[in-house]
């Protein structure tokens, strides 16, 4: 909105060309969202403590749940400081004519109300049962889909391909050639540009301009990279980490693969929401990768020199990203070690469903998984942990024991909670994974240059 207000001053008044920097923009949307989460915080965390909107759900572990029971009192659903913070920032810095921005903002705070859905049902629940696993899929599979028919809809009316199609290979998205005996940039860009006149700036593109900014001598069997063809922005293809060449146009496919995404981004942050600080920490440092791609693959230079797919409107989408980095450390302010609030199925939902949106937005749900790490491994961890009892419940069963019983790989899931049974305290367990995640956010952004 404010992009909206200022840009058609800037001729007047020449400061105000700043407003067109998409870094610039970030910055303030990050700073916006930390001021707004910890200026607004305090009387969402009262309000929610006067309506005694506070509780907690049995894990099974009466270890785990000894803990949690002593901070019953702690109000939850403060996942809406998020809400409040990050959509508001957003809306006022990001740029509000491309549709991509509106289908992260408006995913964001739909998997929100589904989460607070969940938490009310939990809190005036006279049994404490939330949402049923069902009915919290369903409204996860519906707005996701919406989400990814949307994106694939803009996708294909911007890149004039047919909606009913299935998977194929795309030409090279950043061709070369090879010079051959005679051959000189303009015969080159003659050939494959189709206008001899772009010579030099074949040569520049390839780093062969002299000292006087004249083309260097083209030798013969030289590779020479060529600009991608214009208005492709491979908006269904795959993007694959070491990979230059790689280019699978998914077509159909790319709705039940971006739906994958973003629920299991979703329901990976929630299992991952267990203890003072955790889930948000993570958050913080997942987002910052995110505004990382998607400034690189926003810009076409950047994006040609590692041989990602340019994505144009990628550098606003790392404003909604940076403005997740700025509410997460504002809620962060709250729910640090001992936590005044929790962020509840409000927080973790919407969280989730904002980074898988954002991640097939920019093309990046496999850096997405490599990023965010932690909440792969946490998910994973009550995926093999379930997996585990029934198998060797049915193994017991088989060998006709009387009252068959099933064993735990974990001594508690999600994996957080297991290094709390082997006597870490909690606080140490949060930190170290932090680190982990840092960690995890630097490999990731490895692969964007090892391809």
């Amino acid at each position: 909105m404010i992009y909206h207000l200022l840009v058609q001053f800037k001729d007047s008044v020449s400061a105000l060309r700043i407003i067109e920097y998409a870094t610039f923009r970030a910055a303030f949307a990050a700073v916006l969202a930390f001021l707004v989460a910890t200026i607004v915080g305090p009387g969402i965390v009262e309000s929610l403590r006067k309506r005694k909107l506070a509780g907690f759900s049995p894990t099974g572990s009466e270890h785990v749940d000894a803990e949690r029971k002593a901070k019953e009192s702690v109000p939850t659903m403060g996942g809406v400081i998020l809400l409040v913070g990050v959509a508001l920032s957003g809306l006022l810095f990001m740029r509000l004519d491309l549709p991509q921005t509106w289908i992260v903002i408006v995913s964001f705070l739909l998997f929100g109300a589904l989460g607070a859905m969940d938490d009310w049902k939990k809190l005036t629940h006279r049994k404490g049962e939330g949402m049923s696993e069902r009915q919290k899929l369903v409204g996860q599979l519906l707005i996701s889909g919406a989400a990814i028919t949307a994106l694939y809809a803009v996708g294909c009316a911007q890149e004039g391909r047919a909606w009913l199609r299935g998977p194929s290979w795309q030409p090279d998205p950043y061709p070369v050639a090879r010079a051959a005996r005679g051959d000189t940039w303009d015969t080159l860009a003659a050939r494959w540009m189709g206008d001899a006149a772009r010579g030099r700036e074949l040569a520049s593109m390839n780093g062969r301009l002299d000292a006087a900014g004249r083309p260097e001598p083209l030798t013969e069997g030289r590779t020479v990279r060529l600009p991608a063809p214009a208005g492709t922005y491979h908006r269904a293809d795959l993007q694959v980490p070491f990979s230059k060449r790689f280019c699978l146009d998914l077509g159909l496919l790319f709705i039940p693969l971006g739906i994958l995404v973003i629920v299991g981004a979703s329901n990976a942050v929630n299992l991952t929401d267990g203890l003072d600080g955790l889930a948000i920490g993570v958050t913080a440092t997942v987002a910052t990768a995110f505004v990382v791609v998607g400034y690189v693959v926003g810009s076409a230079v950047l994006a040609r020199e590692l041989y990602l797919f340019h994505v144009p409107e990628g550098a606003e989408l790392a404003i909604l990203a940076a403005a997740l980095v700025g509410g997460s450390l504002g809620f962060l302010w709250f729910n640090a070690y001992p936590a005044s609030v929790f962020m509840g199925d409000t927080g973790s939902l919407s969280i989730g469903g904002f980074l898988g949106v954002l991640a097939v937005a920019l093309r990046h749900e496999l850096t997405l998984l490599v990023a965010g790490g932690i909440f792969v491994v946490e998910a994973l961890s009550v995926i093999w942990q379930r997996s585990w009892f029934k198998l060797t419940r049915r193994a017991a069963a088989r060998r006709g024991e009387p009252t068959p019983q099933g064993k735990r790989w974990f001594l508690c899931a999600p994996v957080h909670h297991h290094f709390q049974r082997l006597g870490l305290h909690e606080n140490k367990v949060t930190i170290r994974f932090w680190i982990v995640s840092v960690i995890f956010v630097v490999a990731a952004l490895a692969t964007l240059k090892l391809r």
